[in-house]
């Protein structure tokens, strides 16, 4: 939390430059997982998964004549929800955090995963996953032609699943 209030100083003269957009990939949000077998209604689900929006700050470290980058840090809320085919109180959600430039190409991905415990009988939990990236900026480079782009980590079969909904 340091690092993001650093860039805060009430008695400078100039704004700071604006952050780096940090968006959930709507392809990406969300992700249903089945219990074992070819059943597809909804007592067969074992959990609903869905990535929220992400919010955050950032703070530059830039020299006009070498460059430098930008810390952004940002909070990446995961909502689960255990439905009645789940036999355990524990999921695993993959997830990506991929860095577009301005030309909206890929430059950085990285896959991340972290493990959602259920506690007790409740069937709904929501896991915060706080994340810190360096984007760097080469001289007189703005950090707001770069985007960072979240969800969740699909497998070939999930993948393919997603895009027969969308169809």
């Amino acid at each position: 939390m340091l690092v993001a209030l650093a860039g805060c100083n009430p008695f400078a003269s100039e704004d700071p430059p604006p952050c780096p957009r940090v968006s959930v990939l709507q392809q990406a949000r969300a992700l249903t997982l089945y219990g074992d077998g070819p059943g597809r209604d909804l007592s067969d689900v074992a959990f609903e998964i869905e990535l929220h929006g992400a919010s955050g700050d950032c703070d530059y470290d830039v020299d006009e004549e070498e460059g430098g980058g930008v810390m952004v840090e940002f909070a990446l809320p995961i909502h689960v929800t255990r439905g009645p085919a789940a036999r355990t109180d524990r999921v695993n959600v993959p997830y990506f955090v991929a860095l577009t430039d301005a030309s909206r190409q890929i430059v950085a991905k990285e896959v991340f995963s972290v493990e959602v415990v259920f506690a007790g009988t409740g069937n709904r939990v929501q896991a915060v996953e706080e994340i810190v990236q360096w984007i760097p900026l080469g001289p007189g480079e703005p950090g707001i032609a770069y985007e960072t782009l979240v969800g969740i980590q699909y497998t070939p079969d999930q993948l393919e699943d997603s895009r027969r909904k969308v169809r």
